[in-house]
């Protein structure tokens, strides 16, 4: 399998993750709310973890959205521009991208480390590790810069 392939099949695994942490999220909530209302029994500790499923879900499901182009486009300008000049201004668009998405992925790591090393917790009624899920965001957001790059490469930006 080529690196382009690994690439592609690791951003329909975490697609996938993010699917079932979304499934997971919505289950908590309606658990949630039968909980609270039919039976005046909150859980302290739904709100917290849907909070963290939604996190996994945006960032797990980045990269496999980035790699099908399902991302939310307004292409009024390129459409009315001739052909050379929308191909590079598409071009400059994924360049950037690229960079944004690539910059970020590294100065998130760099903090997810820093987490790990310093033990830092989130601030939560049950507090678990920060560092896990800011490497999740930091891994969606690399593989996001990855498929802009690639893009670029294929000519298709």
């Amino acid at each position: 399998m080529t690196l382009s392939g690994l690439h592609d099949a690791s951003s329909r695994w975490l697609f996938g993750l993010a699917g079932v942490a979304l499934a997971l999220a919505v289950a908590l909530y309606v658990m949630e709310v039968v909980l609270r209302y039919a039976f005046s029994a909150p859980t302290t500790w739904s709100g917290e973890v849907v909070q963290y499923m939604l996190a996994i879900t945006i960032f797990c499901g980045l990269p496999e959205i980035t790699r099908r182009t399902a991302h939310v486009a307004i292409d009024i300008l390129p459409d009315a521009l001739p052909k050379p000049a929308a191909v590079w201004l598409g071009r400059m668009n994924m360049g950037l991208a690229t960079l944004t998405c690539g910059a970020a992925s590294c100065i998130v790591a760099r903090e997810a480390f820093k987490q790990f090393e310093r033990g830092l917790m989130t601030n939560a009624a049950h507090p678990i590790p920060r560092w896990w899920l800011t490497a999740l965001i930091a891994l969606g957001l690399v593989s996001a810069a990855l498929h802009f790059a690639r893009w670029i490469r294929e000519g298709r930006g």
